[in-house]
C-alpha cells in the first residue's frame, strides 16, 4: 500500500473510533474488508491510530482553537504535520488515497506547521476529569510521565529460565535479524530496539523460549517473595502472562492454578503454558471452595484503568468514564474479598495493577485493610513509567489468622 492509501485507512479508523466503536474491532473489520493488506501495512496504519490516540487531546485543542471539524482527516492531518511528512504525497486525491486539500486547509497547514516550528502548545493528553487525580498521584513526576504517555511504549521480552538463557536467546536474536540488549533491571529480560515485529514470527517464540513482557511488568513479579515447591493461583490471569514469569523463575517447581472469567483467555493462557513447558491447573466455581485456606501465594491482578499502560493502549484512555472507573473500583476491592478465603495462614496476597493512581493503588489495599484485620501490610512498591517499561503498583498482604 502507498503511503496515501494507509492515511486513509487510519482516517476510516478514526472516524469509526470518534463515532463510539471499539477500536479493536474497527480494526478487525477493516482487516477483514482489505485482505489485500499485508502484515507491514496493517501495522503501519495501527502505528499511525496510535500515535494520534496519544496526543488526542492536544489534537483536538488545535483543532478547537482553529475552529476546525474534529474528525480521522484533521486528526491525520495534524499527524501529519506533527511529523512533518509531505502533505502533498499523504493528500493525494487519488484512488485509494484522501482528497487533496482544499484552499481552507492549505491555510491551515500553514499555521499548523507555524505551530509545529514553535512547538505543539502541551496538552496533558489525559482525561479532563482524572488530571487532578493524577496531579496527586504523582507529584513531581507528573510532568515527565504526561511526556512520556506520548511516546510510543518500549518493547522488551522475557526469556524463559525454565528453558534458556538471555546470552542464548541474545544469540538466537541476532541471527534472526532482531537487535536486543540485556535489560539491567531484571534477571531475565531483554530490551529490543531494532525489528521488534519480527519476535512472534521465529522458531524460539513458537518453541516457548521468551516471552514478549514489559520489564516492569517482569520487575514486579521478581520483587515477589516466593518459594518452590508452593500452591500458586493467578486469580484473574488472563491469558497468563504473570503466571507463566512466576514458573520460569522457579523453574517449574510448583502448583501453578489459574482463574479468570474470560473463558478465551484461559485458553490462551493454555497455549502458552504448553509452550513454554508449564502445567497450568483451573479454579472455577465448582472447585473453588475445595481449595480454601490451601494456597501459599495468591496473585489478584485487577482489572484497572490501566493508565500504566496507556502508551500500548491509548484508546483506553479515551474510554474511561466517572462511573467506569467507580465500577472498577468497586470490582478491585470485590475481588480482594473473594480470594481472602483461599489463603492459608500466614500465606501472601499479591495485590497488583497496572495503574498510576492512588485510587487505585494504596487507597484500595487501605480500605481492604481496615475492613480485614486478620490481612497486614507487609510490603508495597509503585513503580513508575520511563523509558524501559510501564507503571505498575504492587502490594504485598500477608494472613495472620
Amino acid at each position: 500500500m502507498r503511503r496515501d492509501s494507509r492515511a486513509n485507512a487510519a482516517i476510516f479508523i478514526l472516524d469509526e473510533f470518534l463515532a463510539g466503536q471499539n477500536l479493536n474491532a474497527i480494526l478487525s473489520k477493516w482487516t477483514k474488508a482489505n485482505r489485500y493488506a499485508g502484515s507491514s501495512d496493517r501495522e503501519s496504519i495501527r502505528d499511525i491510530v496510535f500515535d494520534i490516540l496519544r496526543v488526542k487531546k492536544t489534537f483536538t485543542f488545535i483543532l478547537n482553537k482553529e475552529k476546525q471539524l474534529i474528525n480521522g482527516r484533521a486528526l491525520v492531518f495534524l499527524y501529519s504535520v506533527y511529523y512533518s511528512l509531505p502533505l502533498n504525497d499523504i493528500f493525494t486525491g487519488q484512488k485509494y488515497g484522501p482528497d487533496k486539500l482544499n484552499n481552507y486547509e492549505n491555510e491551515f497547514s500553514e499555521i499548523a506547521k507555524k505551530n509545529n516550528e514553535r512547538g505543539f502548545e502541551v496538552i496533558d493528553n489525559i482525561p479532563d476529569f482524572l488530571l487532578i487525580e493524577f496531579q496527586r498521584s504523582l507529584g513531581s513526576k507528573f510532568n515527565n510521565v504526561m511526556r512520556l504517555l506520548e511516546k510510543r511504549a518500549p518493547v522488551s521480552i522475557r526469556v524463559n529460565a525454565h528453558k534458556s538463557d538471555v546470552s542464548s536467546i541474545l544469540e538466537v536474536l541476532s541471527s534472526e535479524g532482531i537487535e536486543g540488549k540485556i535489560a539491567k533491571k531484571v534477571r531475565h529480560g531483554i530490551e529490543i530496539i531494532g525489528n521488534p515485529r519480527r519476535l512472534t514470527q521465529i522458531q524460539a517464540f513458537k518453541d516457548g523460549y521468551f516471552e514478549v513482557q514489559d520489564l516492569h511488568s517482569q520487575k514486579t513479579i521478581e520483587g515477589l517473595p516466593i518459594k518452590e515447591d508452593t500452591k500458586i493461583l493467578d486469580y484473574c490471569a488472563g491469558a497468563g502472562g504473570k503466571i507463566l514469569n512466576i514458573a520460569s523463575l522457579l523453574k517449574g517447581n510448583g502448583r501453578f492454578f489459574v482463574h479468570d472469567l474470560d473463558k478465551k483467555k484461559l485458553i490462551e493462557a493454555d497455549l502458552r503454558a504448553k509452550r513454554a513447558g508449564i502445567k497450568l491447573k483451573r479454579l472455577n466455581a465448582e472447585n473453588m471452595e475445595k481449595h480454601h485456606n490451601s494456597f501459599d501465594y495468591i496473585l489478584a491482578d485487577v482489572p484497572c484503568s490501566g493508565s500504566g499502560t496507556w502508551r500500548r493502549n491509548p484508546q483506553q484512555k479515551w474510554r474511561i468514564t466517572p462511573d467506569s472507573l467507580e465500577e472498577i473500583l468497586n470490582r478491585q476491592i470485590s475481588i480482594l474479598n473473594e480470594v481472602k478465603d483461599l489463603i492459608k495462614k500466614n500465606g501472601l496476597l499479591f495485590y497488583i495493577t497496572c495503574s498510576l493512581l492512588k485510587i487505585e493503588n494504596e487507597e484500595v489495599v487501605d480500605d481492604f485493610l481496615i475492613q480485614n484485620k486478620n490481612f497486614s501490610l507487609s510490603n508495597k512498591e509503585n513503580i513508575t513509567i520511563d523509558a524501559q517499561g510501564d507503571g505498575f503498583f504492587c502490594a504485598v498482604l500477608q494472613k495472620k489468622n
